[in-house]
């Protein structure tokens, strides 16, 4: 993997061709055979989204050590639209109970931290509600956080609101933080191998 590393790394942003080097979903879009893209077809939308964005807020050191070696395993983890909507879930869970709960310790706000991993997991929209009411609360000034779940409780297809995640995690932009941006991603990606075929009625946005 270290020389793979060496030959290939990633680069941060998107890449008129792959001379120009390639970012994370560029490359799997290469692995998989397809033209060169950051949008790749065998790529799930919400993994593809919440990985661009970690692609573009780490920096070269910690793109190359935690994503580089995941990217294999983000080919053909496409799936079904109920799939797409529980990988949105369970970004939102990890924001609430372990990115917010991080963010506020580090601002000596310990109680606050404990509420909210102390929260039930986001499984449903009324899971949902409940923590956005407390993201509201004890998180109020974290408008980027409240701003996912808003877009979630709303309904939005979750590719476009789980980039936002992210970007509290490159507040925090600290090696332990990545870690859990890695252990995030093995979670989407094994949301989908774990998944039911898909129906038509799944197809149905």
């Amino acid at each position: 993997m270290q020389r793979l590393i060496d030959q290939h790394p990633l680069r941060r942003g998107a890449h008129a061709t792959r001379d120009d080097g390639m970012c994370a979903m560029e490359m799997v879009a290469w692995l998989a055979g397809e033209p060169h893209s950051d949008e790749p077809t065998c790529a799930c939308p919400v993994v593809a989204a919440f990985v661009r964005a970690c692609n573009d807020a780490m920096n070269d050191a910690a793109r190359n050590r935690c994503l580089r070696p995941l990217v294999p395993r983000l080919v053909n983890t496409r799936a079904s639209a109920a799939v797409e909507r529980q990988r949105g879930l369970l970004v939102v869970d990890w924001l609430v109970r372990r990115l917010l709960p991080a963010w506020l310790r580090r601002r000596r706000r310990t109680d606050e931290a404990r509420l909210l991993a102390e929260l039930p997991p986001v499984l449903g929209p009324e899971d949902l509600a409940t923590s956005l009411r407390a993201v509201e609360h004890f998180a109020p000034d974290q408008q980027v956080a409240r701003w996912v779940l808003q877009r979630a409780a709303e309904g939005l297809p979750p590719a476009r609101f789980v980039a936002g995640a992210v970007q509290v995690a490159r507040a925090l932009n600290d090696a332990s933080t990545w870690t859990e941006v890695v252990g995030c991603i093995e979670q989407l990606v094994a949301c989908g191998h774990t998944a039911p075929p898909r129906s038509a009625a799944d197809e149905v946005r």
